[in-house]
């Protein structure tokens, strides 16, 4: 939101801005009748105020909201002069209605402050002028033809004006919501990303706790036999049995602990050049990339979870892989925001079935065939915390291809 609300402080910069030389714009063609006219009284007075548009244009980049006060304020005088000139015949008062929805496009509707200070001096201009229409009271007696040439050249400019600001009106409206909807689908997506890493996270902690049992309980019972058991080489069968334990206890604990720091760790961003990195990273600069200029892949990124990201990837492919000569094929592409790398291979025969539930934690099939433990899933939680995303996809000929892609920041 911090975004939304920075975007259109910009835009009502740039609308002051616009607004301000639209409103001299009208105000000198409204002043050519009084030119004609010979009522030089008026253009002065609305001269001497000038200064007030000037200083609206200056405080517009500084105080956004004075700048834009400042502008309606000498609207409202400018409306309230010629209607002291010339009364309400000359049908200044349609201005005030351009000024209405400019006040909706200039001022932080959010600061109340600003909004009655802006409603009160339109609000007493109005009050006033219908206050001397009612007395019948002007400064400059026209004669009928003059009177009806100048109201319709104001009804006309104050229509333009009108249709011209309550478009803009509509057309930012719109854009408010576009933003508001794109930023509603992001969180969703976000939601369903962080529910899916929820549900796999308790999915892993009870089958990690489930996984530890066992060799736990394998340990005990090979204790209590032993103690029971007098036979040393018996014995000595026992104790490699308990090793064996030891180990994939261990195993199972390493795991443990590799999932627990990712998901304790604290994001760091350092800049760092996607393309430098996967050279460095496999030895390489046999690298497939769309966008020649190596620059653009210059980012900022957790250099820490990207390598440990990138070990993990590359444990899978030496897995995977058809046999130990086998090369990867990379790839690097960048489409708008949003950078991918892909790392294909020629790999051993993987079942169809695996290919949905890849990246899921403790697939025991997948850890006795493939002899994938956790690889899979601590890929999938490192682009969970980079906000990311991995996936599998089988081609043709056996040949398999991971695709990871994130962000550019």
């Amino acid at each position: 939101m911090n975004n939304f609300y920075k975007n259109e402080l910009i835009r009502r910069e740039g609308r002051i801005k616009q607004y301000v030389f639209i409103t001299s714009t009208i105000i000198a063609l409204g002043s050519i009748p009084d030119l004609i006219l010979g009522v030089y009284p008026a253009v002065i007075c609305i001269g001497i105020l000038s200064p007030i548009l000037l200083a609206a244009y200056y405080f517009n980049k500084k105080r956004t909201d004075v700048a834009g006060t400042l502008l309606l304020l000498y609207i409202t005088c400018s409306i309230f002069i010629s209607n002291m000139f010339y009364g309400m015949e000359a049908n200044n008062s349609y201005y005030y209605i351009a000024e209405y929805i400019m006040l909706l496009l200039v001022i932080d509707t959010r600061n109340k402050f600003y909004l009655i200070i802006n409603h009160v001096h339109i609000g007493f201009s109005i009050l006033a002028a219908q206050f001397l229409n009612f007395y019948n009271y002007k400064l400059f007696v026209t004669e009928n033809d003059a009177i009806m040439i100048m109201g319709n050249v104001n009804i006309v400019l104050a229509v333009i004006a009108s249709m011209y600001l309550f478009y803009t009106y509509v057309e930012e409206n719109i854009a408010k919501e576009n933003y508001l909807i794109l930023m509603h689908k992001r969180i969703n997506t976000k939601n369903k990303v962080i529910e899916n890493a929820q549900v796999n996270l308790e999915t892993f902690i009870y089958r990690a706790s489930h996984n530890l049992q066992g060799p736990i309980r394998s340990i005990m019972g090979l204790y209590n036999i032993s103690i029971l058991e007098h036979n040393s080489e018996k014995l000595k069968e026992l104790i490699q049995l308990v090793n064996e334990s030891a180990i994939k206890l261990d195993e199972e604990l390493s795991i443990t602990s590799q999932i627990f720091k990712i998901n304790q760790h604290i994001i760091t961003l350092e800049p760092v050049n996607l393309y430098q990195f996967a050279a460095d990273y496999y030895k390489t600069s046999d690298i497939e990339i769309v966008e020649k200029n190596l620059s653009v892949y210059n980012t900022l990124a957790d250099v820490t979870l990207l390598t440990e990201g990138m070990n993990n990837l590359y444990s899978i492919f030496k897995k995977l892989r058809l046999t130990p000569h086998t090369k990867p094929q990379l790839t690097l592409n960048i489409t708008g925001v949003i950078f991918s790398f892909t790392i294909t291979f020629e790999a051993i025969q993987l079942d169809d079935k695996y290919l949905s539930v890849f990246f899921a934690p403790y697939q025991k099939d997948l850890s006795y065939l493939y002899n994938l433990t956790s690889e899979p899933y601590i890929c999938r939680r490192i682009m969970d915390k980079l906000h990311g995303d991995i996936s599998i996809h089988k081609m043709d000929n056996n040949y398999l291809s991971f695709t990871v892609a994130s962000q550019l920041i």
